[in-house]
């Protein structure tokens, strides 16, 4: 018995995927022949605690090399800080001094009194309003110090023209404001959640100048920053606070030299743990 078979014009096609009687698989998302969506961007990343390539010795050469480099630019500009600083905080505490008094003691008319003067917690106030008004005047001048740090990170001169430049002026008095609420109220909880929040926003008016990020997105900027590479930076906090300290307490002359240093090696441990090339 001979089989016919059809021509092959007239073969039938052949089932779609799945099988007769079953629907053919969905397209992919755009439609057939277009492009299918991006996936969505990571979410950013402020160095991811790699360190290498950084040391606190380096941040510290790096910032007493560059200071040496540019020394009559840096001592102008400072002078600008401390001067500014000082004239703030002796008015600063000329007004508290004047809301404040001692406890005190007395016998009149053969009855013995004692005032309790302003008392700790009235004292406590005062002084944290008096650091935030500090923290305040100091981030705004100091936004022009940072500016001229990171451009030497960058391989150009410290310049004091642009220690007084005044853009992004707006953006640096409102995190300075946030920031300086956020310690105000740190400092009433009896200080350590002062210093925590002065720690984690270290890195905010980098993020402002370097990004041009807004005041609350530079603030979560140098939180993460901070977290992500939290050794470093804690060891820095206290290293860099220690030698800016100990340039105020050599009559005061000392800290042109110390809080410049401090401030470049901040840029150089920003930029190396940012993972971002620092000019030798």
């Amino acid at each position: 018995m001979s089989t016919h078979e059809p021509p092959p014009d007239q073969v039938p096609p052949p089932p779609p995927t799945g099988g007769y009687g079953q629907a053919p698989p969905p397209p992919p998302p755009g439609g057939y022949g277009e492009t299918p969506p991006p996936p969505p961007p990571p979410a950013p990343s402020y160095g991811g605690g790699d360190s290498s390539g950084y040391s606190i010795g380096n941040a510290l050469s790096y910032g007493w090399a560059k200071f040496q480099a540019n020394t009559s630019q840096i001592i102008l500009s400072a002078v600008v800080l401390v001067v500014a600083l000082g004239v703030v905080a002796v008015l600063g505490t000329i007004v508290m001094n004047a809301l404040t008094t001692d406890a005190s003691c007395s016998t009149e008319n053969g009855r013995f009194t004692c005032d309790s003067g302003t008392g700790f917690f009235g004292r406590l106030i005062l002084q944290a309003l008096l650091s935030a008004v500090l923290l305040v005047v100091a981030w705004i001048i100091g936004a022009g110090l940072v500016r001229a740090s990171l451009n030497v990170t960058e391989g150009r001169p410290f310049l004091f023209s642009d220690v007084i430049r005044t853009d992004k002026l707006g953006p640096v008095v409102v995190a300075s404001v946030i920031i300086a609420a956020a310690t105000f109220v740190g400092t009433l909880l009896c200080y350590l959640p002062g210093l925590v929040v002065g720690f984690a926003t270290s890195y905010t008016l980098y993020f402002i100048v370097d990004k041009d990020m807004a005041p609350v997105d530079a603030i979560k900027a140098s939180v993460m920053f901070v977290k992500d590479n939290l050794a470093n930076t804690i060891v820095w906090y206290i290293v860099g606070g220690l030698v800016a300290a100990a340039g105020f307490l050599v009559c005061v002359v000392g800290a042109l030299v110390s809080v410049p240093v401090v401030l470049i090696g901040t840029a150089y441990t920003y930029k190396t743990l940012n993972r971002e090339p620092v000019a030798p």
